[in-house]
C-alpha cells in the first residue's frame, strides 16, 4: 500500500513536469520540430542535424509515455489495494483513457499544425488530469490508517465549494492564457498593467484576447482571496490549511509578477516557461484543497487489509 501511495504521488508530479516541458516546447517554437506522429522525421528517435527543436519535441513525448506508463501503475495499485475505496479506484482507473484522449489530443495538434483552440484544450486537459491524479493521492493517503492522522480534521463542504468555484474561474484563465499565446496575441499589448496606453483594448482581435486573459486573472482573485480566508479561519481545525493557504497565496503574487515581466521583457522563454509552470503549480495546489475537503479523515473512512496495509 506504501508503494501505491508513493507511486501516486510520483506520478501526479511527473504530470506536472510534463506541462513544464511542454510548455519548453512551445516557448522554443519547437511544436512542429516532429512534423508526424508517432514517429520524428519518419524514425524512432529525432535526427541529429536538424538543430535543438526535434530533441525538445521528442523529449516532450518521451516524458508523456513515461506518465502514461505511471498512470497505468497506479491504476493497477489502486486496484490491488483500494476496492474498498471506490472514490479512488475508479478515479485512478479513469485517468488511464483520459492520458490516452490527451495523447491523441497531441497528435491531432501536431497534424493540425498547432492551431491555437486545441492547444489550449491540450493544456486544459493536462491540468483536468492533475486534478484527478491529485484526487486519487490524497484518496489513498487518507485511506491508510497509519498516514490518515495526518490529514486530520472533518469534511469541509464549504471549503470544497469555494475551491471548485476557484478552479472553474482558473480553468477559464488557462484556456485564455493558451490561446493567447499560441494565436499571437501574447504581444499586442506593449505594457503592464495598461494595453499601449489604455484600460480598454482597441477592436484588434489580439489585444481583446490579451486584455481577456488580464481581466479573468483579476477577476481570479475574488474567488481566490475567499478561499485563502476561509483556509486560514480553518487553520487550527485542519493542520494543512496553513500551508496550503500561504502557498497558493504566496504562488499567485509571483505568477501575477512573473506576467507582467513577461510583458515588459518581450516574453523570453524562462519567464514564459516559469509563468505556464507556476500556474501549473496553482492549479495542483488547488486540486489538492478541494480533494483534501471532501474526504473525511481515516478513522471514517473504509481502510483495506491490514494485508494491504503492509505491503
Amino acid at each position: 500500500m506504501k508503494t501505491a501511495q508513493r507511486v501516486a504521488l510520483v506520478t501526479t508530479l511527473a504530470t506536472l513536469l510534463l506541462v513544464a516541458v511542454g510548455v519548453l516546447v512551445r516557448a522554443t517554437g519547437s511544436g512542429l520540430g516532429c512534423p508526424d506522429w508517432p514517429t520524428c522525421h519518419g524514425g524512432v528517435v529525432p535526427p541529429g542535424d536538424l538543430g535543438h527543436q526535434p530533441i525538445i519535441e521528442f523529449s516532450h513525448r518521451f516524458v508523456a509515455a513515461s506518465v502514461g506508463l505511471l498512470v497505468i501503475a497506479t491504476a493497477a495499485y489502486a486496484w490491488r489495494y483500494y476496492r474498498g475505496v471506490p472514490a479512488v479506484l475508479w478515479t485512478a482507473i479513469l485517468v488511464v483513457p483520459m492520458v490516452m484522449a490527451q495523447g491523441l489530443l497531441g497528435a491531432i495538434t501536431v497534424w493540425r499544425e498547432l492551431p491555437p483552440e486545441i492547444v489550449a484544450t491540450h493544456l486544459l486537459t493536462a491540468m483536468v488530469i492533475l486534478s484527478m491524479e491529485a484526487f486519487v493521492v490524497v484518496g489513498m493517503y487518507r485511506a491508510d490508517p497509519e498516514r490518515g492522522a495526518a490529514f486530520a480534521g472533518t469534511r469541509w463542504p464549504r471549503g470544497g465549494r469555494v475551491a471548485l468555484l476557484s478552479l472553474a474561474t482558473f480553468a477559464v484563465l488557462l484556456w485564455i492564457g493558451g490561446y493567447m499565446s499560441e494565436s499571437g496575441a501574447s504581444t499586442a499589448c506593449s505594457g503592464w498593467p495598461l494595453c499601449n496606453g489604455s484600460v480598454v483594448p482597441a477592436a484588434d482581435e489580439h489585444e481583446v484576447v490579451h486584455m481577456l486573459h488580464r481581466y479573468i486573472a483579476a477577476a481570479f482573485a475574488l474567488p481566490l482571496g475567499w478561499l485563502l480566508l476561509l483556509l486560514w479561519q480553518s487553520r487550527s481545525d485542519r493542520a494543512w490549511a496553513t500551508a496550503s493557504a500561504i502557498l497558493i497565496g504566496g504562488l499567485y503574487l509571483v505568477q501575477v509578477a512573473v506576467g507582467a515581466l513577461n510583458v515588459w521583457y518581450d516574453f523570453p522563454d524562462p519567464l514564459t516557461i516559469s509563468h505556464t509552470t507556476i500556474a501549473a503549480t496553482i492549479w495542483l495546489t488547488l486540486s489538492f484543497s478541494l480533494a483534501l475537503s471532501l474526504f473525511y479523515p481515516a478513522v471514517h473512512a473504509q481502510a483495506p487489509s491490514a494485508s494491504a496495509v503492509t505491503a
